[in-house]
């Protein structure tokens, strides 16, 4: 398994190849620019100390507490209330149906889907420019990953 370290690290090698691509290439100036800015912060993270990542922020997460609206004798709303447990809730409230909601430390993380490079092709062929490209690129990235 890639650590996150790594990962950046890999992610730094690759950009610095990209700056020296374009630079022979004589490319526009602005596209160095933003890859010199990513190394720069690639450099800067990874001369950081490292930190342990808790395994439930990439797997399983669990809820770090839960929110409820209590519910009173005479049917209505108080709260929200804040509970470490779903057990914690007050009794009247939980018999007369009130939900509690998980809360997280971080949004759970949504698996990524990409385009096959078929899908590429057929974009590719139907772009006229190489921003037309990416533009149609991103769009369909967007549409399946929102």
């Amino acid at each position: 398994m890639t650590t996150l370290r790594e990962a950046a690290k890999q992610a730094l090698e690759a950009l610095k190849c990209l700056v020296e691509t374009y630079e022979m290439q004589n490319t526009i100036r602005a596209d160095i620019n933003d890859a010199e800015d990513a190394i720069t912060a690639l450099k800067a993270a990874l001369e950081q100390p490292e930190q342990d990542v808790p395994e439930t922020v990439c797997g399983n997460m669990e809820p770090v507490a839960w929110m409820y609206e209590g519910i009173r004798h005479d049917g209505t709303a108080h709260g929200p209330h804040l509970v470490w447990k779903t057990e914690y809730m007050d009794a009247m409230s939980a018999n007369k149906g009130a939900k509690a909601v998980p809360l997280y430390t971080h949004p759970p993380r949504r698996e990524w889907k990409g385009l096959s490079e078929d899908e590429m092709g057929h974009i590719y062929v139907r772009s006229a420019t190489h921003e037309e490209f990416a533009r149609a690129i991103e769009a369909k990235l967007k549409e399946r990953n929102p």
